[in-house]
């Protein structure tokens, strides 16, 4: 068994690596064997926070799970946080990678970075998933959730623990530990950058902006009353402007789907996945380890 950035992966065997790209060292865990997918974190988390599916996309796929910028075990430079910036690791990363028609699964921030990718490369990828992805920019409570996380990351790891035990009594001794360290070892720039950025936005939909996206798409997303972040009809007018789209709402989903809603999350991206999967090629010569 080995570890990843310090923290059990259970009995998956993993492999680590870490890339330079746009000018940054982005570190990755890789498991499992088959078609390439690569998956990004939400913010304020890192590649662990896909433990809870790990196995399950284990059994299809060579997943890379990607640290972003200022998160787990990847570069932690002063600035860089807006979205762009993560979608130009994301390209660096395919591209070190010789991933060309790549799979890709992004949750909250993930989900984000994989869009603004997609929007500049329209149809390249063989697949997306975006699970409960916000689509707008700032908006009413923001200014306090971003507020809430910078408090927590300045908590010793002990602090956040209990504040996540206090918050998530369902939680397991593991699901506790990795999010309080995953927290703890945030950047400091990463929240209060995009905070200064999205707050002036004033809850400003960017659906628009997507509308050229080509790849096939699958939207997942949770109910607002249960804490997910994409009303009803953001989801609508997502399925209305792209041309090749999909959207499935988790009943009484939250914001976390693959970690709380596992079994109906991947009962939803399993099958799409697998349609698309045949797709996901790399380049000629591309070392695959």
């Amino acid at each position: 068994m080995r570890t990843a950035h310090g923290e059990s992966w259970g009995e998956l065997a993993v492999r680590e690596d870490v890339i330079e790209a746009n000018g940054q060292r982005i570190a990755i865990t890789r498991f499992g064997q088959g078609p390439a997918l690569v998956v990004l974190h939400g913010i304020g988390s890192r590649g662990t926070s896909w433990l809870p599916i790990a196995e399950r996309l284990a059994r299809s796929y060579d997943v890379i799970a990607i640290d972003q910028r200022g998160h787990g075990g990847s570069s932690h430079p002063e600035q860089g946080y807006l979205i762009p910036d993560y979608a130009a690791d994301l390209a660096g990363v395919l591209d070190q990678l010789g991933l060309e028609t790549p799979l890709i699964m992004g949750h909250s921030l993930g989900g984000m970075v994989t869009l603004e990718w997609a929007r500049r490369h329209p149809g390249r990828a063989a697949a997306l998933v975006i699970e409960d992805s916000p689509m707008r920019r700032g908006g009413p409570g923001v200014e306090e959730l971003f507020d809430g996380w910078i408090a927590l990351s300045s908590m010793t790891f002990d602090e956040a623990r209990s504040h996540y035990a206090s918050e998530h009594p369902d939680w397991t001794g593991d699901d506790l530990d990795r999010r309080a360290q995953a927290i703890v070892s945030v950047a400091p720039g990463v929240f209060r950058e995009m905070k200064s950025d999205m707050v002036p936005q004033g809850g400003a939909s960017v659906i628009a902006t997507y509308a050229g996206i080509e790849s096939p798409t699958l939207l997942v997303y949770g109910e607002i009353e249960s804490g997910g972040t994409v009303p009803e009809f953001d989801a609508q007018t997502f399925s209305q402007t792209l041309a090749n789209v999909e959207i499935a709402q988790i009943p009484g989903g939250n914001h976390s789907l693959h970690r709380d809603t596992s079994d109906a999350f991947l009962a939803i991206t399993e099958p799409f996945l697998a349609r698309y999967a045949a797709k996901a090629t790399w380049l000629e010569g591309a070392a695959r380890d």
